[in-house]
């Protein structure tokens, strides 16, 4: 009996803001810790994924939905023989925080899912429907309708609102980490990014993966990888993308873009053109 065969398949909608989505059967591929800058909300559709998610080992099936935040630290692979299938959004906060703020009335509302894994076929099958819409519905206000709607029953079952606020605890992390994304494609010290948060470089180690999920270098690593996909997407070459991040070499970023996306990335720009 063959196996049944892998495929992933990216696209972009821009109806309401930016949004790329993913369908996707995995059979052999393992993800290896990453994130992501926008919203990561998954709709099982066939097969078992499992994935590592703020601390914990996830078993998802169809009918489930995994909702991971800006940021999060996450894997995942095949959790049977066959694979798992899903439709993915990558909402950015933005889109989000719109919904958010109309539901709450108040300015600089941030979703935030206390669940990471909820078994709700009905909303699974909502969301799953407006994710077709996004991918093959001509009609452009009957996708809008779908995906705000759908987006905003997820919020309101499962999201809780909370008002940004840039003086929290981790304030002087968060300006480490500012810089790394800032100055992306350079060389820099463990030295220079741990002054930047005032903190000594072990100290500054320690805090930065207990606060990220990462260490400072895998961080970077991993939003190298999530920046690569717009240049991509706009028409870099990987060459050009290898170099404008500052990747040792093209061989170099494919294999770390392979492991991350799971699939080279000259198959990605070329899904994603225009």
């Amino acid at each position: 009996m063959n196996a049944p065969a892998e495929f992933a398949r990216f696209f972009h909608n821009h109806d309401l803001l930016p949004l790329e989505c993913l369908r996707a059967h995995y059979v052999a591929h393992r993800f290896v810790p990453h994130f992501h800058e926008e919203y990561v909300l998954s709709v099982l559709t066939d097969g078992v994924e499992t994935y590592h998610h703020r601390g914990g080992l996830r078993r998802a099936g169809p009918g489930m939905i995994s909702l991971i935040q800006p940021g999060e630290v996450h894997t995942g692979e095949a959790g049977v023989e066959e694979g798992w299938a899903y439709r993915v959004f990558y909402p950015p906060a933005a889109l989000l925080a719109d919904i958010a703020q109309m539901l709450t009335g108040r300015p600089g509302s941030v979703p935030d899912f206390g669940e990471v894994l909820v078994h709700d076929p009905p909303l699974a099958h909502q969301l799953a429907l407006a994710h077709q819409a996004l991918e093959s519905e001509p009609d452009r206000l009957l996708r809008e309708t779908r995906l705000y709607r759908a987006l905003t029953a997820l919020l309101l079952r499962y999201g809780r609102c909370r008002v940004t606020d840039t003086l929290d605890a981790g304030h002087r992390l968060d300006t480490a980490r500012a810089l790394l994304a800032d100055r992306l494609a350079e060389n820099l010290s463990l030295a220079e990014v741990a002054a930047a948060s005032g903190l000594s470089v072990y100290h500054f180690s320690r805090q930065f993966r207990a606060r990220f999920g990462l260490p400072p270098v895998a961080w970077r690593n991993q939003l190298r990888i999530a920046r690569s996909r717009g240049l991509l997407a706009a028409g870099k070459s990987p060459a050009e993308v290898a170099l404008l991040l500052g990747f040792a070499d093209q061989a170099h970023f494919s294999r770390a873009f392979r492991q991350v996306v799971g699939l080279p990335p000259g198959l990605y720009r070329t899904m994603n053109r225009p």
